[in-house]
């Protein structure tokens, strides 16, 4: 493998829930009432994705702005509090793909400035070599396009390159890319894939943290 491509929130950074939090607190602000079921299925997905649904509980486009407007402040609240951490073994698992020259680059629904906000935050630019944000592609996952994209600004094929994600929506986005995938459910909401879920999606390891990432390596090259 030359390379490989991760997902951001959930995965390296435990932002998953904080966004379920942000969109809770939004709507009560305006006394809406939302199931948190509802939201926790919004993982790995633009807003945009979930916008039909967003109308429906909010009324109108108006309101669903202002409610965005007020998950992004809870959102930013926590980030700069510290109340938001990386996953575990985040930058041990990155520096040591760098240090094996891999070429990584990242792949995420989150808009640009999010993301390089978080990114910021915990000083994970350095272990990167590309960047692919939700804003700057035509769909977004699970079309395979966020994932193709990210292989052409890393002079990557799909065959060069594992994808690193933690939800369904990543996996089936990287798989359709003709990717392999090291998935890890994020632990924050207890997700555990049932084989049928994952029937269609390439999975090359599977792993409750990132170290993962690291054992799959390990075992590809005692197979050489």
């Amino acid at each position: 493998m030359k390379g490989a491509i991760f997902d951001l929130d959930g995965l390296l950074v435990d932002t998953e829930r904080t966004y379920r939090d942000g969109w809770l607190w939004g709507f009560k602000q305006f006394d809406i009432e939302i199931p948190q079921e509802i939201v926790d299925t919004w993982g790995g997905k633009n807003w945009k994705q979930s916008y039909d649904l967003l109308i429906k509980m909010a009324g109108t486009p108006e309101m669903v702005q202002k409610v965005r407007e007020k998950r992004e402040e809870y959102f930013y609240q926590q980030l700069h509090s510290g109340a938001i951490q990386l996953k575990p073994h985040a930058k041990e698992v990155l520096k040591e793909l760098n240090d094996q020259k891999l070429i990584l680059g990242l792949a995420t629904t989150t808009v640009t400035k999010r993301a390089n906000n978080i990114l910021d935050q915990f000083s994970l630019k350095p272990y990167f070599h590309t960047y692919t944000f939700g804003d700057e592609v035509s769909e977004n996952k699970p079309s395979p396009i966020p994932y193709l994209t990210a292989l052409e600004r890393s002079g990557l094929t799909a065959s060069e390159a594992f994808a690193v994600e933690d939800s369904l929506v990543g996996a089936t986005a990287a798989s359709r890319a003709g990717m392999g995938v090291v998935l890890i459910p994020d632990s924050s909401f207890d997700r555990a894939y049932t084989e049928r879920e994952k029937a269609d999606l390439s999975i090359l390891a599977e792993g409750t943290d990132l170290l993962i990432v690291l054992e799959m390596l390990e075992k590809q090259k005692g197979k050489k």
